[in-house]
């Protein structure tokens, strides 16, 4: 019996990726092959044991299959967790057809499942002693929600019209290998990618509708919130090429190749701030002073002005290359390894922001035109240098030592310029544009030692260690965007650039007796970057400094042959600092992070008829950032000691960023008869992180959602050429965060017949 012979979850954390049809019928060609194990799969896959020994290895298959879910509730959520439509798909599952000819042999490789917009199809054909060859094209679909925020003091819910966004990716490649005996091996790779669609966006808008009252100085709370939702329009293109030549020659590998690489980016991203609000025109005529006692005796739809905010952002990059690498084995003791590499890449950008504001005037609102910038053009180059060599060592039998330095050496340059447009008066519908223009240069070159030893000289016990510290340093010239009417130079400013990097591992395994095995690692990454100002022409100071270390630990434990226990442990710790603008400021921690990472996993198969395997995991995981270091702000008073801004808790609007959740998974499989194989299975996720008392002083953000999802399945053999598959389920879907408004639930089912040709 196969464990895993119905399509699976896989959640966005734990449940995402469900695939649940309610109708696949399957046509599988076997060429020959013996019976003995679940259908289709890999004769190398890993079947736990137990299990009916009925079922055939198919080699040559055809899977057709139409699934439709009974989802309540919100569809767009349902589709963004389980990865599936929620209106179902129906075509070809998998199709795959080899067959081995007198020299030579071909593979092909299908799928077409309308609704999810899946397909697949690939083609490899292999000729003795000359090459291979293989082409295909890929595409899926990728479903995302586009939901804002939900703020808990009034219920206010702010999806998108059309919630169910989706993104298609889809991929074309061809490549050969001409491979004659006492010849070089020349390989031809090309890839052509394409991503389309549309898809949730992090950068939300604004607005008042929150139920807060607008609130008169000194009182510095302001009722708007960020939980518009924004989505973004994609459309990329990436495309590859690759020649390249290898040959042995005794003891020496050389390998050459010729890279190419090309971008053409045309992306948008739509946010909307205080959609449908706008301000009377007898209010916004007043002068700013008297403006906040007038909003108050009218309602949040008349507190702010609607901004429509499109982004349009184009890129479009061109990259060349050349490396080489050779390899060669002077004895048993020594292997060198020596690379070198060089690109160059030049990239131009395009882009606009419109931003179109709902402006109140005498006669009726006029939407306005300003933008921050619009008709954006710029262009970088960018030449990188890069070296390698690498010193394999086994000095004794069980002794590995790896030595290695890696050298970069970057120059980048880039132009840019762009229009600004800003509206004035009362009302403000007279626009003004004026054009901007900058540049930058940064040249810099790094070096990173790196070391690998394994040992394994120790009765049931390896050790192992690698480290590598990266250095960089360069130096950045840029000026500030300035008006080429009105100047001929903006203010140049001068930095030195540096980074360095750590990252180091030690650990060990060990075979502590027959039915135990410990397993444990040490980590830790030292990551560190600083520009500074210098001459007269002083630039930024800042310091960014991240330290992460921890442990993991690993046990294997088999007091039976058939039970097993599998127990892991990740603890992390983390900080970060920083310093911001001149060296005045000292640096301050601005990150304390903290992981734990607790999981067991149960398998137990009593006998050759029964399979259980019982997992689960906690997680602690926690940012801190200022929390409760931030305290009370005080009161501002003006020079007459009258109270300009009240006193609040800062406490309760920089409060710790936690992701703590749990998840379990319970799996049993037997055999009900000597044709038929029974599997039930039961998942679920849990994270209480959402604290809506915050919405006082903050929008209240935090995971907050109960998931599970349970199956039952049947395997049966009808006859020696076909097998039956049938599964139902029921999934359940709450998440407190959106105020329920993305809950779900609702049966699901998949059926298949497996016929072997």
């Amino acid at each position: 019996m196969n464990a895993k012979y119905f399509p699976f979850i896989r959640r966005r954390g734990l449940l995402a990726g469900a695939v649940l049809g309610l109708v696949a019928v399957s046509l599988h060609a076997d060429s020959g092959s013996s019976a003995g194990a679940a259908s289709p799969q890999k004769k190398d896959a890993a079947v736990p044991a137990g299990g009916s020994e009925a079922f055939p290895v198919l080699d040559n298959y055809i899977r057709i299959g139409v699934g439709a879910p009974d989802i309540t509730g919100d569809k767009a959520a349902y589709q963004e967790i389980f990865r599936t439509p929620y209106n179902g798909f129906a075509g070809i599952e998998d199709m795959h057809f080899s067959k081995d000819l007198k020299d030579s042999s071909f593979t092909i490789d299908g799928r077409a499942l309308a609704g999810s917009n899946d397909y697949l199809g690939k083609f490899q054909l292999t000729k003795t002693d000359v090459g291979t060859f293989e082409a295909g094209y890929k595409r899926f679909r990728t479903f995302y929600d586009g939901v804002g925020g939900f703020f808990p003091t009034n219920k206010e819910w702010m999806p998108l019209a059309n919630e169910a966004l989706a993104t298609d990716r889809a991929k074309f490649w061809a490549e050969g290998t001409i491979n004659l005996p006492n010849m070089p091996v020349f390989k031809l790779k090309y890839a052509n990618e394409l991503r389309n669609g549309t898809k949730d966006s992090t950068i939300w808008g604004d607005s008042d509708f929150t139920g807060l009252a607008f609130n008169l100085a000194p009182n510095p709370v302001s009722p708007a919130r960020k939980l518009v939702p924004g989505y973004l329009q994609l459309d990329e293109r990436h495309q590859s090429f690759e020649a390249s030549m290898s040959q042995t020659l005794g003891k020496t590998t050389y390998q050459v190749a010729l890279i190419g690489d090309k971008t053409d980016n045309q992306d948008s991203r739509f946010v909307a701030r205080f959609p449908n609000e706008v301000i009377p025109w007898s209010i916004a005529k007043l002068a700013s002073a008297a403006q906040p006692a007038a909003k108050n005796l009218v309602a949040a739809k008349n507190w702010n002005n609607q901004v429509l905010l499109q982004q349009t952002d184009g890129e479009s990059t061109s990259t060349t290359g050349v490396n080489a690498k050779l390899e060669t084995a002077f004895n048993d003791m020594f292997t060198l390894h020596v690379g070198g590499n060089y690109q160059s890449l030049h990239a131009d950008i395009t882009g606009n922001r419109p931003l179109v504001t709902s402006t109140p005037t005498s006669t009726g609102v006029v939407p306005v035109t300003t933008a921050t910038f619009t008709a954006l053009t710029g262009t970088s180059h960018v030449k990188v240098y890069t070296g390698n060599a690498a010193l394999d060592i086994k000095p004794v039998k069980d002794l590995f030592i790896q030595v290695a330095v890696r050298g970069e050496k970057e120059e980048i340059s880039g132009a840019s310029g762009y229009n600004v447009i800003a509206a004035s008066g009362t009302p403000a519908v007279t626009l003004t544009t004026t054009p901007r223009v900058d540049w930058s240069k940064i040249n810099q070159h790094s070096a990173t030692p790196a070391v690998d030893l394994r040992y394994t000289g120790i009765k049931d016990l390896s050790l192992y260690f690698s480290g590598s510290k990266r250095n960089l340093r360069g130096g950045e010239q840029d000026t500030s965007s300035y008006n080429p009417l009105t100047a001929t130079a903006g203010t140049l400013a001068n930095n030195n650039n540096s980074e360095d990097h750590g990252d180091y591992k030690l650990g060990a395994n060990w075979k502590v007796f027959s039915p135990l095995e410990v397993r444990a690692e040490l980590f830790d990454k030292h990551h560190q970057y600083e520009s500074a100002g210098y001459s007269v022409n002083l630039g930024d100071y800042y310091l960014l400094d991240s330290h992460f270390k921890g442990v993991k630990l690993t046990a294997l434990a088999k007091p039976l042959p058939e039970l097993s226990f599998t127990t892991r442990y990740v603890y992390q710790k983390g900080t970060m600092s920083v310093t911001g603008f001149l060296p005045i400021y000292s640096a301050y921690d601005s990150c304390d992070a903290k992981n734990y990472n607790i999981s067991e996993t149960i398998d137990w198969a009593p006998n050759k008829a029964m399979y259980v395997q019982v997992s689960g995991s906690i997680v602690f995981n926690t940012i801190n950032t200022v929390y409760p270091r931030a305290g009370i702000t005080p009161a501002v008073k003006n020079g007459s000691g009258v109270v300009t801004a009240n006193a609040y808790s800062s406490n309760n609007v920089l409060q710790n960023s936690d992701n703590n959740y749990v998840t379990a998974n319970a799996l049993v499989g037997f055999v009900l008869t000597k044709d038929a194989d029974v599997q039930a299975q039961y998942t679920y996720y849990k994270a209480d992180n959402g604290d809506p008392q915050m919405a006082a002083l903050t929008m209240p953000y935090g995971a907050a959602s109960e998931e599970s999802l349970v199956t039952v399945g049947i395997k049966f053999k009808l006859d020696e050429r076909r097998v039956l598959n049938a599964k139902v389920g029921y999934a359940d879907s709450t998440n407190d965060l959106t105020g329920g408004f993305t809950n779900f639930h609702g049966p699901l089912a998949y059926i298949s017949i497996d016929y072997a040709l």
